[in-house]
């Protein structure tokens, strides 16, 4: 029996959180990234809540949680998803971050490390370790927008109203399936941008980049002594991975996962919930 996915939203401080949940046992915590929310989950999430109670938070201004004008660090988002745990009661906690949200899951792991007890990092390396690279103009600069979401009010003042757009580019030019996204959950995308002040609240997880810096600059003092595992799509990160996260971590394992760019549980979801299940258990 296929377990249900259920949706829920408590007021937790000043915010309004999100998260979906499913499936029981052992808690397994699931980070989304930019442009997506916890609905890029849905392919995987099935088949992980038959080992696992899974859970998936939305951050702070996207997906259905609350759109607040600051307190976009990434320091400042593992507080929230932190005050979550406490809220559910959840120890021991399995923890996977992609993207902007692996930002956040190393964030919650330094801070709180009594919480974790392994985490995946994936398609995201920290600032100081890896991001900044891609901040530096070079001759085809593939992630312009790292630098360009910096200054959220002119990236809003172009972008607004192309949102689709947007995505379409995104989408198209990360991957290595572009039509591993399919219509239907890329118009859920484009509607949550379109939120009022949504596009705004997203850019601020880029802006957020030189506190982020200094931030893990202090983390990063004492290495993460729970097991790593660091995953990035052969057309994306992959290769950078492991070297990124070693630097952070005493015990990395990881690589790449073939055909896959940086949308890994959409091109290649039965691999990845392969490889989580084989690390976490």
């Amino acid at each position: 029996m296929e377990n249900k996915i259920e949706y829920h939203t408590l007021r937790i401080g000043d915010i309004n959180q999100s998260f979906i949940q499913s499936g029981s046992g052992e808690p397994l915590l699931l980070i989304h990234g930019f442009p997506q929310h916890s609905h890029m989950w849905r392919k995987i999430i099935p088949e992980l809540a038959k080992h696992y109670l899974v859970i998936a938070p939305d951050l702070r201004g996207m997906g259905g949680s609350s759109i607040t004008p600051t307190g976009y660090e990434k320091e400042n988002l593992a507080k929230d998803i932190q005050a979550l745990i406490a809220i559910l009661k959840l120890n021991e906690i399995y923890l996977v971050g992609y993207d902007h949200g692996g930002g956040v899951a190393y964030s919650l792991a330094a801070q709180f490390p009594d919480l974790i007890k392994k985490a995946c990092f994936i398609e995201y390396t920290p600032p100081g370790f890896g991001y900044e690279y891609g901040l530096k103009p070079v001759p085809d600069w593939q992630a312009w927008q790292l630098a360009f979401f910096t200054v959220p009010e002119v990236a809003v003042q172009f972008i607004m109203g192309r949102e689709r757009e947007l995505l379409s580019w995104y989408f198209w030019h990360w991957s290595y399936n572009p039509d591993a996204i399919g219509q239907e959950d890329f118009e859920i995308y484009v509607r949550q941008l379109q939120k009022p002040g949504a596009l705004k609240a997203g850019f601020a997880h880029f802006a957020a980049v030189f506190a982020d810096t200094e931030h893990f600059a202090e983390t990063s003092k004492t290495k993460l002594k729970i097991p790593v595992l660091a995953l990035g799509g052969d057309n994306g990160a992959g290769h950078f991975m492991v070297l990124g996260w070693q630097q952070l971590a005493e015990d990395v394992s990881g690589g790449s996962i073939p055909k896959a760019g940086h949308w890994i549980a959409d091109e290649q979801p039965e691999e990845l919930t392969k490889r989580l299940i084989s690390f976490f258990t």
